[in-house]
């Protein structure tokens, strides 16, 4: 019986102990495998669950926000002399020296590239410490929400300008950095956290790397360029996402576009504002 017992354990661990090292090989080459993606590309997606619930009479929608100095030119204009968007601003908002404007506007930014979030959330959080309502989302501006998307970035180029879901125009491809990043689709969140706030008034800058072709037919199609949605707005059209995108959409045709919503549309406002693009070196206060 003894001698029996013996071999059937003598047959199991034959069986066994091939197994027991093909899944050793595995896990040992799963590892090494992990271990040669770039930790930059491993990102954590983030959530593109937003619930807004603040009190707004105004609203600056920053889509493309990059390193902040726009929602930064909003609060603290002081710091940025000669800037073309302040005037604007003023007029929409109440010029700054009026003490409601700063408590009245509440900021949203959307910022695809995670490299520029740590910045954006201090800008943030520095600014809620003084009461403004300010935030920013990690998330690829689109016509839908939850989809994973990869946005490209230069490695080694501070300002970043050409991220986004086109590596079209980033030159260095050898130092180019891949995330993955949830889509928002931005005409929900208008049309869900936005218009509930009733704000008097909304302004909209849209600079997205190329995705302004996949957003603006979704915004016309949704009559959301109506100026009871979003009161006015400053686009910047990028003519070598064209091809990529698979689209002809020119300015003009935007704009005509926009006039035949049936609605009283969106005031196009005629400025491209890119000053001070690496800040400066005051930190956000006021």
């Amino acid at each position: 019986m003894g001698e029996i017992e013996d071999n059937n354990m003598k047959r199991t661990k034959l069986v066994l102990l091939p197994l027991v090292g093909v899944l050793y090989v595995f896990v040992v080459w799963s590892l090494r495998l992990f271990e040669t993606v770039p930790q930059r590309s491993l990102k954590e997606v983030q959530s593109p669950m937003i619930h807004v619930n603040q009190d707004c009479q105004f609203v600056y929608l920053d889509l493309g926000s990059n390193k902040g100095v726009q929602i930064r030119k909003l609060y603290e204009p002081w710091l940025y002399p000669g800037a073309a968007i302040i005037p604007f601003f003023d007029k929409l908002f109440g010029h700054i020296t009026k003490s409601s404007r700063r408590g009245n506007v509440c900021s949203f930014g959307f910022e695809a590239n995670p490299r520029h979030m740590g910045r954006l959330k201090h800008i943030e959080q520095s600014y809620r410490r003084k009461g403004l309502n300010v935030t920013f989302y990690n998330n690829a501006v689109s016509n839908r929400t939850g989809e994973i998307v990869t946005i490209y970035s230069d490695t080694n180029f501070d300002i970043d300008w050409g991220a986004g879901i086109l590596d079209t125009a980033i030159d260095n491809k050898i130092n180019m950095t891949e995330y993955k990043v949830l889509t928002i689709d931005i005409v929900h969140f208008i049309r869900s956290q936005i218009a509930p706030l009733k704000p008097k008034a909304v302004f909209m800058k849209i600079d997205i790397e190329g995705s302004e072709f996949i957003v603006l037919p979704h915004m016309l199609q949704t009559l959301t360029l109506c100026k009871d949605i979003i009161t006015s707005f400053v686009i910047e059209m990028h003519e070598w996402a064209k091809k990529s995108m698979g689209s002809t959409l020119t300015f003009d045709e935007l704009r005509t576009m926009i006039r035949k919503q049936g609605c009283v549309p969106s005031e196009i406002v005629k400025v491209d504002d890119e000053s001070f693009l690496h800040d400066v070196i005051v930190e956000p206060n006021w």
